[in-house]
């Protein structure tokens, strides 16, 4: 990837296009965490690739490429849900994704299994616990995509795993 990276900071666009097409589905679905309207989420996506696009050359260090977009994505998630200012929850129209394809129905079922599991949580917790265990993010890159402390990121990861518990052992 980090090879890639260089070429597109040189201008290469098919460089560009091969990094944006290996991460569409993550961005997609971080952007699902935050963002419920379909609309908005291919808004935040699309505005993050241009973002990304236009301040590629600004990327001190290549191998965090995927850290730094996901930064950017966050962000752009962030303001449209400002701008909006509405409260909006992963729910099951996760189904009707069309980042998934009938072959991949255990995918499917796992991953909605997952976003299930986050109903009840807060936004800070979805997102934390999602880009742990979905994306194999560390606490480390976590804190540094979110910009707060490991601890924050620890603490999140946590509260979250403690709620899913108590739920599933029907203390909520």
């Amino acid at each position: 990837m980090e090879e890639l990276v260089e070429k597109a900071k040189k201008g290469d666009n098919k460089a560009f296009s091969e990094l944006i097409i290996g991460l569409e589905n993550d961005l997609y679905k971080i952007a699902k965490i935050r963002l419920n309207d379909e609309n908005n989420i291919e808004d935040a996506v699309q505005e993050t690739i241009l973002d990304a696009f236009k301040h590629i050359r600004k990327l001190r260090n290549n191998k965090f490429f995927k850290t730094w977009i996901i930064r950017i994505l966050i962000n752009n998630c962030n303001q449209i849900y400002r701008k909006n200012s509405k409260e909006n929850f992963v729910d099951e129209s996760i189904l009707e994704n069309k980042y998934f394809s009938e072959d991949n129905t255990k995918e499917i079922d796992s991953k909605l299994d997952f976003f299930i599991l986050l109903e009840g949580l807060n936004y800070n917790e979805k997102i934390a616990i999602s880009l742990y265990y979905l994306y194999d993010f560390s606490n480390k890159e976590i804190a540094k995509i979110l910009r707060i402390p490991v601890s924050t990121v620890k603490n999140r990861i946590s509260r979250a795993r403690k709620k899913i518990k108590d739920r599933m052992e029907g203390n909520l």
